[in-house]
């Protein structure tokens, strides 16, 4: 078997793809945004509900790869507000090739449940703020599938560009065929359309550090990210899951800097680099072969914490 030439540079790389985030405008979003649109993405569209954070953020991005990023003001819990995104996108483009769904809301706060001394102070806790269960779960995990819904033509319509034959195939039935990809896409490129879901550690972890719902809604994003990629596989497209620890993000203003060893491993939070590179894995020819799959990206909290995973 001949040695395969290995080129880290085309390896890890999103040249010329094109690339939908929610929440794109701060955090984690943002940092998948800079890693994109800096590695040779052809076009970065960050969705987010503040038309002025989405569009101070692509305005930063675009003063080292101009033109690159565009911003639009959009509500992942308006499934109208998704549609109308996604028309406009077809517009402009036709296709994506990634959709990545980062948007998401914390919901109650019950991490005062470890300070409750007898059971009507852990009721307390618990029956606080339940007004935020529902907004919570729809943010994170109802709006995970409706997103995805919404792109699937947009993603098919990739996958066309790349030369692959749109439409089901059967089990034991013929492969999917390609004809020759367009636009400069390599034959030797065998990617296919794919969904990114942001989960969180929180969705293994049965330590609560956040609240009940914040862990729940995560666990069920991880799954919903699962059941697609068993749900699309016959159509060609992936589905995969990026499950962090704790990286700098709005969700985390205040994180210490230094944690003990039975904290995190690492004894730090991760380095917003290290997010970005394994983003670039996942959406550059290195990752492929990834579907179905889960990214833990924690400097090996959950190794040492109470969690199922």
């Amino acid at each position: 078997m001949a040695t395969p030439t290995i080129n880290p540079a085309t390896l890890f790389s999103a040249k010329g793809l094109v690339a939908v985030i929610t929440g794109g405008g701060t955090g984690l979003g943002l940092t998948m945004a800079t890693a994109l649109a800096q590695s040779g993405a052809q076009k970065v569209y960050i969705l987010g509900r503040r038309a002025n954070v989405i569009e101070n953020a692509a305005a930063n991005i675009n003063a080292n790869s101009p033109d690159v990023v565009v911003g639009l003001a959009a509500d992942v819990s308006d499934l109208d507000s998704i549609k109308k995104v996604a028309a406009q996108i077809e517009k402009d483009v036709g296709f994506i090739d990634i959709l990545i769904n980062n948007a998401g809301i914390t919901g109650p706060d019950h991490k005062a449940s470890h300070d409750a001394t007898n059971i009507k102070e852990l009721q307390d806790v618990l029956l606080s703020q339940t007004e935020k269960w529902e907004s919570c779960m729809a943010i994170n995990v109802t709006a995970l599938a409706n997103v995805s819904a919404v792109f699937l033509p947009l993603l098919d319509a990739g996958n066309s560009r790349r030369g692959w034959v749109s439409g089901k195939t059967e089990p034991n039935g013929a492969v999917r065929a390609r004809n020759e990809p367009k636009d400069g896409v390599s034959k030797g490129d065998r990617r296919t359309s794919q969904i990114i879901s942001v989960a969180s550690i929180a969705g293994f972890n049965r330590y609560v550090t956040a609240g009940l719902a914040y862990a729940s809604s995560k666990a069920g994003a991880i799954h919903l990210g699962k059941c697609l990629a068993t749900m699309l596989a016959p159509y060609g497209i992936r589905s995969n899951v990026i499950c962090p620890g704790l990286f700098p993000s709005e969700m985390t203003e205040g994180l210490k800097m230094e944690h003990p060893v039975n904290m995190i491993p690492a004894h730090r939070p991760g380095g917003l680099e290290e997010f970005a590179a394994t983003l670039l894995y996942m959406v550059g020819q290195s990752g492929g072969y990834l579907n179905g799959s889960v990214q833990v990206v924690d400097g090996g909290r959950l190794s040492v914490m109470t969690s199922t995973y």
